[in-house]
């Protein structure tokens, strides 16, 4: 370990791994790479925390501008492997498109230990973010070809081998190396955090806006990014208050990988995720259940509590997450032909929000086959409630929500307290055995609506003997067209989640018509009446 700065090490999990940024020049015994090279990483890798011996692994960075047909130049940082003298061979290519904001920079802790390990790694920024020229093109088809042109590049320019290309990418990024590995054969793998999967279901559910979080992309878009003129128009028209505005402008089905599943499963392209259950961002749970419930080739699917983009920070920080290992380990089995441990994995694992390890499945649906006990039968029953005001009821609040549920503190009502005015309100008995909700759990309401247009949002809570509910799952819905005092039906899904309600407590399914996180579409003063709720899968 001598020659490298201790100012300028640290540590990764178990004491694995020590890395230090160089100045510029070329270690002695370091191959050539492309042009443009501007320092060195020098990277120190014990395999065993503890171990006597370390091998050193010499990266070369560079910054590289690479342009595509039309003009728009793409800004990339360039991590070269060391190989040893005489050695001729194509190392195999990894390439990381951004995750939006950081752009290029944005794989800065993670970029390295792929290229220590052996692969060519080219982490950029799509057009319109970072360095790159042009303008946000958000996964659609521009991003697509760009992708596949920096691997043309890297094959032509960094004698990469054409034969072993993967693409590692995070939330937008992830997007993006979906949907190119759909279009593009070379690409045998695909390593994606918190990818969306259907972009239109990232801004409504149930004909429902999704308010807060259009708010947000749209506005660190217009702060961050370089969004094109049509997208640009479509910002500026959901800030007015067309929030379909953005959805329209964007063409969602150019934009999501569930259009192009046939591309990978016709490839065969090997495809690895990670996600959360409380995505309030683009990629909530049932959009990644169908998606991963359609792909034919190898995949794994990793649920986890959090936000959006939750598992990221432990990729791209000093400190390695198991979940890091694993996403290398099916990039080395995929791209490199290497016999890991993913070789056996179970293609699912959830980490359910409550208490409890981890759980395997072969599938999505041998998961929801597991908690296939009858529902909770709740008590029949007229409600009424005043729209257009918040009962106190509601899905949280983005990133802070998720982080409190994640420590088992989920939103909480009291029920007692729920005013009847604003809120509909039906508990079943207390379980004698635990509820174990796993996927997807339904909901049938008669519904008699005083005006043609509405909203309401249904919550189930696990209700403690003291009257406390904490939120297991939500769902919105939107009505339109309805004859005013004309009662019908609702049969609708609530949000895809894991949770286990204890022996003892109570199911509440609540109703109200008011919640932050989305529009609700009531006129002033407005009356609903709903009857006979029924749970069911």
């Amino acid at each position: 370990m001598t020659g490298l700065p201790p100012a300028h090490r640290w540590t990764a999990a178990a004491g694995a791994c020590l890395v230090t940024v160089a100045g510029p020049g070329v270690p002695e015994a370091a191959a050539d790479v492309p042009p443009g090279a501007q320092g060195t990483v020098s990277a120190v890798l014990s395999p065993v925390a503890g171990a006597v011996s370390e091998t050193v692994f010499r990266v070369q960075t560079a910054h590289q501008r690479i342009p595509m047909p039309d003009g728009t130049v793409i800004s990339a940082r360039v991590y070269a492997p060391h190989r040893a003298p005489g050695d001729t061979g194509r190392p195999p290519l990894l390439v990381m498109p951004a995750a939006s904001y950081l752009g290029e920079d944005w794989y800065t802790f993670e970029a390295p230990r792929y290229a220590a390990a052996g692969y060519l790694v080219i982490a950029y920024a799509e057009r319109g973010i970072g360095g790159s020229t042009g303008y946000l093109d958000f996964a659609g088809s521009r991003d697509v070809a760009d992708l596949s042109r920096v691997v043309d590049w890297a094959v032509d320019a960094a004698q990469a081998d054409p034969a072993r290309v993967g693409v590692y990418g995070c939330s937008y990024g992830a997007s993006v190396g979906l949907q190119a590995a759909a279009v593009d054969p070379r690409i045998k793998a695909v390593a994606a955090f918190n990818a969306w999967t259907d972009f239109a279901r990232a801004f409504y559910t149930h004909d429902t806006e999704h308010e807060l979080s259009a708010w947000f992309h749209a506005l660190a878009a217009q702060a961050t990014e370089r969004p094109g003129s049509d997208l640009a128009a479509g910002y500026r028209e959901f800030l007015r208050g067309d929030s379909r505005a953005v959805g329209q402008t964007l063409h969602t089905d150019d934009r999501s990988p569930i259009r192009r599943v046939d591309g990978l499963n016709a490839h065969g392209t090997a495809v690895f995720m990670v996600n959360n259950w409380y995505d309030t961002g683009l990629a909530a749970p049932d959009q990644i259940a169908e998606f991963f419930s359609a792909l034919q080739g190898p995949k794994y699917l990793e649920m986890r509590p959090g936000e959006h983009a939750e598992a990221i920070p432990y990729c791209l920080g000093p400190t390695l997450d198991a979940v890091c290992s694993r996403a290398r380990d099916w990039l080395d089995l995929h791209v490199r032909g290497r016999n890991t441990g993913m070789a056996d994995a179970a293609p699912l694992t959830v980490r359910p929000r409550t208490a409890g390890p981890d759980e395997y499945y072969a599938s999505w649906e041998s998961m929801a086959a597991s908690a296939a006990t009858p529902a909770p039968v709740l008590p029949g029953g007229r409600r009424t409630i005043t729209t257009g005001r918040d009962s106190g009821a509601d899905a949280g609040i983005p990133v802070v929500t998720p982080a409190l549920d994640k420590r088992g503190l989920p939103p909480t009502v009291v029920m007692p307290l729920l005013p009847p005015t604003t809120a509909a309100v039906w508990q079943s008995e207390p379980s004698a055995a635990p509820w174990r909700v796993r996927g997807t759990p339904r909901v049938t309401l008669g519904v008699t609506p005083s005006a043609a247009t509405g909203t309401f949002f249904a919550y189930l809570y696990d209700v403690d003997p003291l009257g406390v509910g904490q939120l297991v799952t939500h769902t919105p819905y939107t009505f339109r067209g309805r004859a005013p005092g004309v009662p019908f039906t609702v049969d609708t899904d609530f949000t895809t989640t894991a949770y286990t309600v204890p022996a003892g407590h109570r199911i509440a399914l609540v109703v109200d018509s008011a919640d932050p996180l989305y529009r609700q579409h009531n006129p002033a003063e407005a009356r609903l009446t709903f009857a006979d709720p029924r749970l069911g899968w």
